[in-house]
């Protein structure tokens, strides 16, 4: 796979190409799940920022270290995620009042935009958070490729129609995404993107002809599927690998580390 035509589609070719290298392909897809729903559960319960960091920072040192994914790597895959928490904690980090009040004030009219501790406490504590659960959901997909997730669902008897569309719209995203990298490179060339007007009605313009192409892409692959014997439902060949004992305790005692952790923050018990 190239380097450039990887970056191109934004990562989604990068993650299952890093799922199918990963040093973690020889863990038990369903122990990895399990892992890291409990780890993003326990995150998203505890609601507290120091657990969310500790989670965030574990799971890239699992995901470098033990899955073999450069550190660079990683964090060009945190860039987009990173972008929306920002701008999200921002919303929640700023109150309107019609007085200067808390830690930073900034005058509007007749009203003011302020940062007070109990702001700032929730968009920290929301950031890392969130951050968190997305490291958790980026060590599941950087280590476990989808027909294993798929066949992981299915042992716990997930509707096939609900399997069978997740895995088409996975799909069919690489399809789109394809398009519209041929139309970006299309309009660079014709010097589409000159300047902020003309990208504007570029950007426009691909909109537009992606709808129209995806109509036309969808009905070629159905007429691929057809023939190669789609009959209403998809069949996948995979091999997962057999539950380890050593992963299994591993898992239990990170879990375990993060909920005693968890408990020394809500002041359970201290150290």
């Amino acid at each position: 796979m190239a380097k450039g035509h990887t970056h191109h589609i934004g990562g989604m070719l990068t993650l299952d190409a890093l799922a199918a290298h990963s040093g973690l392909r020889g863990v038990s897809p369903g122990l990895k799940m399990a892992f890291s729903v409990a780890s993003l559960l326990l995150c998203v319960g505890a609601a507290d920022a120091v657990v969310g960091v500790a989670v965030a920072c574990s799971m890239v040192c699992i995901i470098r270290w033990l899955g073999g994914v450069p550190f660079g790597r990683i964090l060009r895959l945190l860039r987009i995620p990173m972008l929306f928490l920002v701008v999200s904690c921002l919303v929640i980090l700023l109150e309107v009042s019609h007085a200067p009040i808390g830690l930073w004030q900034m005058r509007l009219g007749s009203i003011w935009l302020c940062v007070t501790a109990q702001s700032l406490h929730r968009a920290v504590t929301l950031f890392f958070q969130a951050l968190g659960a997305v490291c958790c959901l980026y060590f599941l997909s950087t280590s476990t490729p989808m027909p294993q997730i798929i066949e992981v669902l299915r042992k716990c008897h997930l509707p096939e129609l609900i399997i069978e569309l997740m895995y088409l719209i996975y799909r069919y995203l690489f399809v789109l995404l394809e398009v519209q990298r041929q139309m970006t490179i299309a309009a660079m060339t014709r010097l589409g993107y000159v300047n902020w007007r003309r990208s504007l009605s570029t950007a426009g313009k691909i909109s537009g002809g992606l709808l129209a192409s995806s109509f036309r892409r969808s009905s070629v692959c159905y007429d691929a599927m057809e023939a190669r014997g789609y009959s209403g439902k998809l069949a996948f060949l995979s091999h997962s690998p057999e539950l380890c004992l050593r992963h299994a305790l591993a898992a239990a005692g990170y879990c375990a580390l993060l909920g005693l952790l968890i408990m020394v923050r809500k002041g359970v018990f201290a150290l």
